[in-house]
This record gives C-alpha cells, structure tokens and sequence, in this order.
C-alpha cells in the first residue's frame, strides 16, 4: 500500500482532497493508469468499495470487495478480513445464503492459517443467522463453539460481543438466571472495552432483566444511560431496542400512549431489510397493545406485516444450511483448533539452541525496546516467556493499566498522553529494578511486569507499592489539575499451563480491578 501511495504522489494527484464521486473517478484512474501489480490493484478496490459503501450503494460495494479478493490469493490474512466485510455487507443487503457461504470459507481459512479471532467472527455470524430466523436453541449450539476456546479469543470486544449474543438468545427464551450468571461477566469486561454499542448493549440487557422482575421504573432508569452511547455509535438498532423495552416497560406502568408512540417512531427508523427480527418485534409490540384495546382490525392489519416480514426473511436464511450437518463441521474444526492451540504452547516449550541464542544476542536493541518508553516490548517478551517455560521458572504476572486515559488524550491531546505513558513506564522500571523483575510496555496504556520467584501475596505487595507511588506522584507539571491512577491485576503461572492462559487470568483480575472502582489491585488464583 504504501509503494502505490508513493506512486499516486509521485503522479501529481491528492487522494485527500477528493471524496464521493470524484473519489471514485480518482480511485478508478489509479486502477487503470497507476496500480501495476495485483496487491495495488486490490487496494484500488477496496478504496472504492468503501466509497461506495458511504455513497449508499452496497451491492456495488460488494461486487468490489469481491474483485478485490480475487486478486489477492497470496494473502491469506487481508483476504479473511475482506471476506468478513463483504459477509457484513451481504448481511445488510439481505443476501443470508451468500453470507454463509463467505462465513464457510472464513472458517476455512482461518483453520488453515491459524487465525483465532476471525474463525470465531465467521461461527458468530452463524450463530446471528440462526438468530434472525428465530432459532434461539441452534444459535446457542454456535456459540458454544465458541465458548470452548473462550481463552484464545485475543480482541476482548469480539469476547464481549458473543456473550451478549448468548445473554440475548436466554433472554428471548426466558432463561434469566442463565442470563444473570453471564451479565455479571459481561458488566466486568465491558469496562476494558471502548465500543459505545457494545456497552449499550450491556446496559439494555440489565433493563430487561430489571423488567423480568417487574421492576419497571428501575428499567427506565437503566435504559436512560444508553441515550448517549446510542448517539455516540450513531446506532439506529440500538435506539430502536432500546425504544422497545421502554415501551415494554411503559406497558408494565400502563401507559399506553407513550409506549405507541415509541413503537412507531422506531418503526419509522429503522428498515426492515437490516433488521428484519427488530422490525418484527415492534409490529408484535403494537399488535398486542391494540389487542389488549379491542382493536382487533387495527391489530390484524398488523399481524399481517409481521408475517409479511417473517415470510419474507424465513425464506432468505438459509437455515437448512446451518443444521446438524455444519455443526458436525466445526465439531471436525474443534480438534484442529485444540491442534493450533497445542502448537503454540510446544513452541513455548521447544528447547532453545545456542545457535538461536547466538542469534538473540546479536539482534539490536530497539528489536526488543518500546521506542516510547525504552521498556522490553513484546517481541522481547515471547522470547522471554519461552526461556521461563523452558527451565521451569515459577513467575508471577502484574497486568498495569492507566485508568481512564481515554479521557486524558481526548481531553488534553495525544502528546499529553504519551507524557503520561512515559512517566508511568519511568516510575515502574525504577520500582521494579531488583532480580528477577522484568517490565514490557504490553500495547497502549497497558504494561506487563513479570516477578520471576514470586508468590501472588508477596508480588501483590509490590503491585499495591507501586500502586501507590504512581498515585502521589507529582502529575501537575504534565496533567494540571489532574491526577492519574492505575490499576493492576495479579496471577501466578500454575505448573504446565500456557502462558495465555495465565494472562488471561491476569486481564480477569484487572477487569476485576477496574469493576471495583480502579486504583486497586486484584489477583486471581
């Protein structure tokens, strides 16, 4: 990408300056005239793709996605993350059978090159098919696959998503405690994730439990907080959810006309091609209100859009093709999963030659240091991890995370924020400067500390010291009046475990940390 950037430039043209149809014309001249091998010719049509998807055009941003693909069959990782857009796409345009057919092929590749998270994105969207034909119980028999490499998931949103999915399904099927049990997790980790529609869904799902219990005012309480997560994501499904369990909340207190008047705004909004199941839960909705008034006309004029819409949607999802058959499928793909999983922890293990060390030894020093911070960074790490495996060293792993450091670079500038890194990756190798204390800037405002011969309470009397001197450290000449705090998650590497095992213990115990308030330390045995 960057080569065909250098050569648009060369050519006198400014791709920033231009935007809808002049984009397109711009992007086609390129195609032509500029782009002379297949990755830029890929790139050309994804550039277009994208424009004619903010033109509102979909089908063509399809058609592009997929000439996209067939130029790129050297590059297994950009064609999956194509392929996962195009199946979004064909989703939204209604074309469920073609969207299957890119969700198969995900599954695919992403076995065949070892790509977790995208084999779990393609079973999600399976999952979400059986979902809008109504098919609560399969849809769960997908997400299960998914539950069962629950610890190789690496993007916590994608975590986060699928347990909401799982929370929804036992919702519509009155499973509340099933429902509840998960919530709690979902509340804990939704805190580590910055996705406004994710939270809010989060949120929603509180409400509707609150409703269960018939507390109705104490839902609409609940679901006044998502007003401004659902503006933030610009999210008409979210509104349009969110306007229904008012509505069903404001049946519960009898008010009738406010919750009518909900109900059809929503209907108004939101298009019954995207959101064909959302669309019918509102003409459900106003069916039985009208029903409940004795307005049996009014009510069966309803009925009959609802089945309208059902039918119409029953026979676009191709759900004979999601039946036992597919997931006998995946159930073939969980043993190669578990093969992919057990690769990765032999590579831990694998003995290392004094060939390979030689060659460790010689590699420069910014290969392993965060330019940053000047702290090990994670290529430094893997290799760091491997040698503990190795000889069996017992370590301790502190997970450390500025609190809310969102609201730092977006409140006093980026470059403020990367003050703050700074000073705070300062402080933790001053502090962790003894034996066997190893610190890695582990991505963003997230550090790791490994304590090599620590137990969990001595290693969390080090988190809580260094909890504490980042707390009155002066942050004045940097922040203002500000203070900046964090919090730090604690776990102990058991005998025989993957080492992503044990992080993700650590993440649980920072989740933990942050739940409780942040500006704490937690551990997780």
């Amino acid at each position: 990408m960057e080569q065909l950037i250098s050569k648009i430039l060369d050519s006198g043209i400014d791709v920033t300056s231009t935007k809808n149809e002049q984009a397109l014309l711009l992007w086609e001249h390129v195609k032509q005239h500029i782009a002379s091998n297949s990755h830029e010719k890929a790139y050309c049509h994804l550039a277009i793709a994208e424009w004619r998807h903010r033109l509102g055009q979909p089908r063509l941003s399809v058609d592009e996605l997929r000439s996209a693909i067939r130029y790129l069959d050297s590059d297994a990782e950009l064609t999956i993350d194509i392929k996962q857009t195009l199946s979004e796409r064909l989703i939204a345009i209604g074309e469920y059978g073609q969207a299957l057919n890119e969700y198969v092929d995900l599954t695919n590749l992403a076995i065949e090159h070892g790509f977790i998270d995208h084999y779990v994105r393609a079973v999600l969207g399976m999952g979400e098919l059986c979902e809008a034909y109504g098919d609560d119980t399969r849809a769960l028999r997908y997400y299960q696959k998914i539950e069962s490499i629950d610890h190789a998931i690496m993007n916590r949103a994608l975590r986060l998503k699928y347990k909401l999915h799982i929370i929804a399904c036992n919702l519509r099927q009155g499973h509340y405690a099933s429902a509840r049990d998960m919530q709690v997790e979902c509340e804990d980790l939704s805190i580590m994730v910055n996705d406004p529609a994710l939270q809010g869904e989060v949120i929603l799902n509180q409400a509707i439990l609150l409703r269960s219990d018939s507390h109705y005012v104490e839902a609409l309480q609940c679901l006044s907080q998502i007003a401004n997560l659902a503006a933030q994501h610009k999210s008409s499904w979210l509104s349009a959810q969110v306007n229904l369990e008012k509505a069903r909340s404001l049946i519960g207190l009898d008010r009738i006309d406010a919750a009518m008047m909900l109900l059809h705004s929503s209907l108004r909004h939101i298009s019954p091609l995207s959101s064909p199941l959302l669309v019918n839960k509102l003409y459900q909705a106003i069916s039985q209100i009208y029903a409940d008034q004795d307005r049996f006309k009014d009510a069966l004029a309803i009925e009959k859009k609802s089945y309208q819409v059902e039918s119409d949607l029953l026979k676009r999802v191709p759900i004979s093709d999601l039946g036992p058959q597919q997931l006998r499928r995946l159930a073939r793909f969980e043993l190669q999963l578990k093969l992919i999983l057990s690769e990765q922890e032999n590579r831990e293990l694998k003995v290392t030659t004094e060939t390979q060390k030689d060659a460790v030894e010689k590699l420069k020093q910014d290969v392993y240091t965060d330019p940053l911070t000047g702290l090990h960074n994670r290529r430094w790490l893997d290799i760091k991890l491997k040698d503990l495996i190795l000889h069996d060293n017992d370590f301790t792993f502190l997970v450390v995370d500025i609190d809310h450091f969102k609201s730092i670079n977006d409140e006093l500038s980026h470059l403020v924020g990367d003050k703050a890194i700074t000073s705070v990756a300062t402080e933790l190798a001053k502090y962790f400067r003894f034996k066997g204390a190893s610190c890695i800037r582990f991505g963003g405002e997230e550090f790791l500390v490994i304590l090599e011969n620590h137990k969990v309470p001595k290693a969390v009397m080090h988190a809580e010291n260094y909890r504490q001197r980042i707390m009155q450290f002066n942050w004045e000449p940097i922040l203002g009046d500000r203070n900046l705090t964090v919090s730090i998650g604690v776990t102990e590497h058991r005998p025989n475990e993957n080492t992503q095992q044990t992080f993700y213990r650590a993440d649980k115990a920072l989740y933990q940390a942050k739940a409780q308030g942040r500006n704490q330390v937690c551990s997780e045995s």
